[in-house]
């Protein structure tokens, strides 16, 4: 813990500009204990176009998935660490949710591995998606590993006039690495002064 908290002093003191706006989010995530880890004005997005009639499926579980629990139909939640899908699963139970199928998906690369450009093989953690049907889910969230590869992926999973929401979108140099069509519409671009996030939609049919 010592040596996790003395990296994360050097990572702030190097960065002495965005400590202003970490403060203010950690203050945030204080004064609202159960909503997800994301910039307010996503989450925001989020309460006013999720519908308990819609279907997600969220890369990167966490408080966010008990949360999204309440607004959504069913949303399926997958997680690569072992100790973290064990305090999530607690954390569902102890609620009393149900329509969560939380997936413990372990990685195929080493975390510390940075993601490549192309996969000879799909890994698992990706390949969930191969598991829904074309134009199924009205809402995806990668908010996990294998960003990149989620993201290009899962384009086809979505329903007409669904969303993709990504966050930290600031990881990438450009969003054209993403390969989202351009016909898809940013409706919502949101930051906290330290990350930024991204809901596209898809166009909805003629």
């Amino acid at each position: 813990m010592l040596l996790i908290s003395l990296k994360s002093l050097v990572f702030w003191l190097q960065r002495p500009d965005k400590i202003q706006y970490r403060v203010r989010y950690w203050i945030w995530e204080k004064l609202h204990p159960d909503q997800p880890w994301l910039c307010q004005g996503t989450v925001e997005f989020c309460k006013n176009h999720l519908s308990t009639s819609m279907s997600m499926l969220e890369f990167g579980s966490g408080r966010s998935s008990a949360w999204f629990s309440q607004r959504v139909s069913k949303l399926t939640s997958i997680e690569h660490d072992t100790d973290w899908y064990k305090l999530v699963k607690r954390n569902l139970e102890k609620k009393n949710i149900a329509n969560v199928n939380l997936r413990l998906i372990p990685l195929d690369h080493p975390l510390s591995e940075p993601e490549k450009e192309f996969y000879d093989q799909c890994p698992g953690y990706v390949a969930v998606l191969d598991e829904f049907e074309d134009e199924s889910l009205d809402f995806i969230i990668i908010d996990g590993h294998y960003r990149t590869t989620c993201a290009r992926k899962c384009l086809n999973k979505i329903k007409s006039g669904g969303y993709l929401l990504i966050d930290d979108t600031n990881l990438w140099n450009s969003l054209a690495a993403l390969n989202i069509p351009q016909d898809w519409s940013i409706v919502n671009q949101s930051t906290n002064g330290i990350k930024t996030a991204i809901v596209w939609q898809k166009p909805l049919k003629s």
